[in-house]
């Protein structure tokens, strides 16, 4: 097996790193550079960028990688697969590596997209998505575990990966977690799927390395202290976009306003943050269907208390004045803290402020998350939700955590211990993987 050494160039500038102060806090410095030049190529994807980048990817996540990273080796048109080969996703970027052979079902019918991808796995994966994508490369003999020897934890290596690991080590499309340790079967973060990613398409890539222009973040300035209710994002256009994806995270990476618009700017008001500390990403959507995304920028928002925003509208709203009135008054409570037990504006759990915010509003629920799932309201399908609807996330038969919901795939609720009262998506993360259903309390 021949050793290739080839450089791979840096889109990034040492000035945009040293530009950027605290950074996001679900980016590790180690992972700038790649994600940055994988943004600029248009590897990554919204579902990704959208979550908290130190976590672990999932396979759907993974095929949306893989299919970016075999459209820009091959520069074709991937087209759209009439329907899916598995029962539990309808992502096409999963029928399209599936179609493949970048990727197989965890049985006949079902692709298990939510479960976690391993470090040998991304390997095998990053593999198939060579070969489909006809390159030249060695893959390694799968008796040949030269490179994976050189790691005190190689033997952990599953036989059917080693072709893959010992391939993907030779051309440095993934690395040790130390320099004595592999890890192939612990779970990969999604920084570490972009750097790989980012990895094959330069060692891989016909021609010169392809870079977009990003969009570049004008307001706020990164490290800003923001003190006034509201606040304007502003970023630099970028040429051929058709829309852009605004994500704003908190200081523990979950995403927390998320928003599509084919502006250049949003305004955010207090309705969508309470007191700390975030960072925004904007992404560029070009006509050709990738996607680019800036470097995160961080700032802190210091506006007001609790009680000085209680007269606050919801930036939600409702055609209904009774679901208007209920948006109004659980946005009045953004920033209470969560305390366990709390059923009152000093602090609520999450079923605790469920309760209060209908009790304000003339409407009776009962006190926990699985009383209220099972005694109040009436059942309604996730396409039906409508503002004010109450929405249940567990992984048993009973829901552990509730929300009310308020539009644009977003609820205001009191997640858990440390945090307080704030809109957070039901569209990714854990939130998206966890739904249990929705309860409507008036019809």
């Amino acid at each position: 097996m021949k050793i290739v050494h080839k450089m791979i160039l840096g889109a990034i500038s040492l000035s945009a790193v040293l530009g950027t102060s605290a950074m996001a806090a679900d980016l590790s410095g180690w992972a700038i550079s790649g994600y940055q030049a994988a943004s600029e190529a248009g590897l990554v994807s919204y579902s990704v960028v959208s979550n908290n980048l130190k976590d672990s990817i999932t396979r759907e996540e993974f095929c949306e990688l893989a299919m970016n990273l075999y459209k820009k080796l091959t520069n074709e048109t991937v087209p759209v697969p009439a329907g899916s080969p598995f029962t539990d996703t309808d992502s096409v970027a999963v029928a399209q590596a599936y179609n493949y052979g970048i990727v197989q079902g965890t049985d006949d019918n079902t692709f298990t997209p939510d479960r976690l991808v391993t470090r040998e796995e991304m390997a095998k994966m990053l593999v198939s998505t060579l070969t489909a994508s006809e390159v030249v490369f060695n893959i390694a003999d799968g008796a040949d575990t030269s490179y994976v020897n050189s790691f005190s934890d190689g033997d952990e290596v599953s036989s059917w990966a080693m072709s893959s690991v010992n391939t993907a080590l030779n051309y440095g499309l993934i690395t040790g977690v130390t320099e004595t340790t592999l890890e192939p079967l612990e779970a990969t973060s999604r920084e570490q799927a972009i750097v790989s990613v980012n990895r094959s398409y330069s060692q891989f890539s016909a021609s010169p390395y392809s870079v977009a222009e990003i969009p570049q973040i004008i307001l706020p300035e990164d490290g800003a202290d923001i003190t006034t209710e509201s606040f304007e994002v502003k970023w630099s256009g970028t040429e051929n976009a058709v829309s852009y994806h605004v994500i704003i995270k908190d200081s523990s990476a979950e995403a927390v306003l998320l928003k599509d618009v084919d502006t250049n700017s949003i305004t955010v008001t207090s309705s969508a943050l309470s007191k700390g500390d975030y960072s925004i990403t904007v992404g560029a959507v070009l006509q050709d269907g990738s996607e680019v995304y800036s470097l995160p920028i961080d700032f802190s928002y210091s506006y007001g208390k609790a009680a000085e925003r209680s007269a606050v509208k919801a930036e939600y709203s409702s055609s209904d004045p009774v679901m208007q009135s209920i948006l109004d008054t659980a946005a009045s409570y953004l920033g209470t803290p969560y305390v366990w037990g709390g059923t009152s504006p000093d602090g609520f759990d999450c079923s605790g402020f469920v309760q209060y915010v209908y009790s304000q509003n003339g409407y009776s629920l009962t006190r926990t998350t699985y009383t209220q799932w099972d005694n109040d309201g009436t059942f309604v399908s996730k396409s039906e939700l409508q503002p004010g609807d109450l929405v249940y996330f567990g992984s048993g038969g009973s829901p552990t955590h509730v929300g009310i919901y308020v539009g644009d795939g977003m609820m205001i609720h009191s997640p858990s211990t440390g945090d307080v009262v704030k809109y957070s998506t039901i569209e990714s993360g854990y939130y998206s993987n966890n739904y249990m259903g929705a309860k409507r309390i008036v019809n």
